[in-house]
């Protein structure tokens, strides 16, 4: 997967979760601790209702208010309001759809002092008329005991619903069922409702159906010329059924996770194991195959496939090993190459690029400085975007598999997208849709794994996943075994290379694999324990670099490591303009 992209997706789940409102309410001022209502349901329509809320007052206030929410031609009277240990001053605002009941609140009689911090309890007591609707067959009456626009939660609410009737004849539904702690027939014709602690943006209603001759008169009732009993029951049972899935959602958004995080797992045992090597020489001191550094950097230096800066390193490296430039001068100040008047036409599309974008730091007497070559990283970024192309026509993906199943990974990946697509789906309904849910918590959890996950898939190197093929299984356990013994210095001691001439194609391959640094420090240590000396690596380039401070000039250490090889056309000299594609961005260090 191209890794601009894998930027790009991390950048979007970044994104997301900065931008996800998960807004919630609350009041510094006061909570409320209880809230005690009282329904008497007339048999005209009407509600006698009585509120009895005790606000648990933080601060200074100068009162407080009660909205009531008003539809068609619905109305209150008889409105009063207690506030026993304090005085009050009732004032009603009237709106197109509500009605507001603003308490002032006074510590004494002359109504001059504001309340302290404290408990406050208020009462309301109002008539709601055109409370109960009444149909062809049925009269209902439907509730909503706690509203969303509550602005604080409540821990402890209460409420008693008396009907004009008996309740052998009624059918009556909490929504949601979830908001009830209990709901009993305490009397004859009383309901008690206990509910659960009710959060501001929450929402708990009571409905109640029944016969429509307990409404003696209908002056005060919501008349609706319609048979409306079996359509409720219809809605009910729909309703039940959403809630039930949202009550249960989060153990169907566990197993939804659950499966999808297993699958990578099955990915891998189907596909994604090696399959046992024929290979079993424990010992590789030779190099083990003539395939050119860039293929082995492709196989064996980070993700299976992809060309990075260190295969940029070795194909150069290469170039002198095999004398197509002169080192000039090397010390801890600079390292000078000059092209050489060899013969170019052995060389490969992708080894010609290279050997053309060196030349061209060359001055007027074509000397190449590499310190100059280090500092212009803007260029080495345009040239590896160009360069990469190149190295996917010199080694195309049917050459990655026929070492390389990659099956899984590329399964894998597709898994990842599909995880990660519906994890966000999984957050974004247990948030938003079924944000009442019991079970709400373990969806969030479940996702929010699902999503770490399906980004750990995104990122994770193909080489995990994919599994070698018989011949690469071979390949792989040689150049594994050989860059054990470059990394291994007693094992140089003990089958020491048979020329130092040997070491420069070791240099080349270590750099290929990624171990440059820690080859040439074994070099060097060889190197005084067998008596060579400077001059004897005067005629073999790669070697009078690694000994006198060449590395240090020409490896870009701080390029990003992995650069993507897309399966698409192209040239060397086809670079896209400022911040197009491929490599580059920048990153940061010391000096």
């Amino acid at each position: 997967m191209n890794n601009h992209i894998k930027k790009s997706i991390l950048l979007l789940l970044i994104i997301l979760f900065i931008t996800i409102p998960l807004s919630y309410s609350s009041s510094s001022q006061y909570s409320l601790d209880n809230v005690n209502k009282d329904i008497v349901i007339k048999d005209d329509g009407a509600c006698v209702i009585t509120e009895d809320i005790s606000y648990n007052i933080h601060d200074n206030i100068n009162g407080v208010y009660r909205t009531i929410l008003l539809s068609g031609a619905q109305s209150i009277d008889n409105i009063s309001v207690e506030t026993p240990g304090y005085y009050n001053t009732l004032e009603v605002v009237n709106s197109t759809n509500n009605v507001t009941l603003k308490v002032w609140l006074y510590s004494d009689e002359a109504k001059t002092r504001q309340v302290n911090p404290g408990l406050v309890r208020v009462i309301y007591h109002y008539n709601f008329n055109k409370a109960v609707k009444v149909y062809n067959d049925v009269a209902e009456f439907q509730y909503m005991s706690w509203d969303k626009y509550w602005d604080t939660d409540v821990d402890n609410l209460t409420e008693s619903i008396h009907i004009p009737g008996s309740n052998r004849e009624v059918e009556y539904w909490n929504n949601p069922p979830h908001s009830v702690n209990e709901s009993t027939w305490t009397t004859d014709n009383t309901l008690t409702i206990k509910f659960n602690k009710m959060d501001s943006n929450q929402q708990s209603e009571q409905r109640i159906l029944m016969p429509k001759d307990y409404i003696k008169s209908t002056q005060n009732a919501d008349v609706i010329n319609k048979d409306a009993k079996s359509q409720i029951e219809q809605d009910q049972q729909s309703y039940l059924f959403k809630e039930s899935i949202g009550d249960n959602f989060g153990y169907i958004a566990a197993i939804i996770s659950t499966v999808l995080m297993a699958i990578p797992l099955a990915i891998y045992l189907r596909f994604g194991r090696n399959k046992n090597s024929i290979y079993h020489n424990q010992e590789e001191s030779q190099i083990p195959t003539d395939d050119k550094p860039l293929l082995v950097n492709m196989l064996l230096n980070g993700q299976v496939g992809e060309v990075n800066a260190d295969g940029y390193n070795a194909t150069l490296l290469d170039l002198i090993d095999k004398k197509y430039f002169k080192l000039i001068h090397s010390d801890q100040t600079d390292t000078i190459i000059r092209p050489t008047d060899k013969d170019l036409s052995g060389l490969r599309r992708y080894e010609l690029d290279v050997y053309d974008y060196v030349l061209s730091f060359g001055d007027e007497n074509n000397h190449i400085s590499f310190k100059n070559m280090l500092a212009d990283s803007s260029s080495f970024s345009k040239f590896m975007n160009a360069w990469i192309i190149d190295t996917s026509h010199e080694f195309s993906s049917l050459d990655i598999r026929r070492y390389y199943d990659d099956k899984a990974s590329t399964y894998t990946a597709y898994c990842s997208y599909a995880s990660f697509v519906i994890a966000i789906i999984l957050l974004f309904l247990a948030i938003f849709v079924f944000k009442g849910g019991l079970t709400n918590l373990i969806a969030i959890v479940f996702a929010g794994l699902l999503l770490v996950v399906s980004v750990v898939l995104f990122i994770m190197p193909n080489t995990i996943m994919g599994c070698w093929t018989k011949e690469g299984s071979i390949f792989h356990d040689r150049w594994t075994n050989f860059k054990k013994y470059l990394l291994d210095y007693s094992l140089i001691r003990e089958r020491p290379p048979a020329s130092i001439q040997v070491w420069g194609k070791y240099l080349v391959y270590a750099t290929a694999l990624g171990c440059a640094d820690e080859v040439r420090q074994n070099m060097i240590k060889h190197f005084n324990q067998t008596n060579v000396s400077s001059e004897m690596l005067t005629d073999l380039p790669v070697l009078y670099l690694a000994n006198n401070y060449g590395f240090g000039h020409m490896f870009y250490y701080g390029i990003p490591g992995h650069i993507d090889t897309p399966d698409i056309g192209g040239s060397f000299g086809d670079i896209g303009g400022p911040g197009s594609g491929g490599f580059g961005g920048g990153g940061g260090g010391v000096f």
